[in-house]
């Protein structure tokens, strides 16, 4: 398990996650409201602002890049639906950002 930081509307969340988990799956696990509706990658509600700690996860996946503009995601916003921890050291950040 490692340390991960989710911030959304009701405030800051600090949270534990196991290698290969989802951010949708780690914040249903913690009770952290994270909205989503497919997690599949389409209906973009998980949309994610990685804070810090990109190297600590998945590449960008296919999904996420027929369903964020380059704009976005050069920005650093990912899909937490489609994002995984790859790490176990290093601190990762990331924030709710629907559209």
């Amino acid at each position: 398990m490692r340390p991960i930081v989710l911030n959304t509307y009701e405030g800051t969340h600090h949270v534990q996650a196991e290698v290969n988990q989802t951010i949708v799956e780690v914040a249903k696990q913690n009770k952290v409201r994270w909205g989503h509706a497919c997690t599949r990658g389409i209906c973009a509600q998980c949309r994610t602002k990685v804070v810090k700690g990109a190297e600590a996860l998945n590449p960008i996946t296919k999904e996420e890049k027929l369903r964020l503009r380059k704009e976005e995601r050069q920005n650093g916003f990912r899909l937490g639906c489609q994002i995984r921890v790859t790490e176990e050291e290093g601190e990762i950040e990331l924030t709710h950002s629907p559209y």
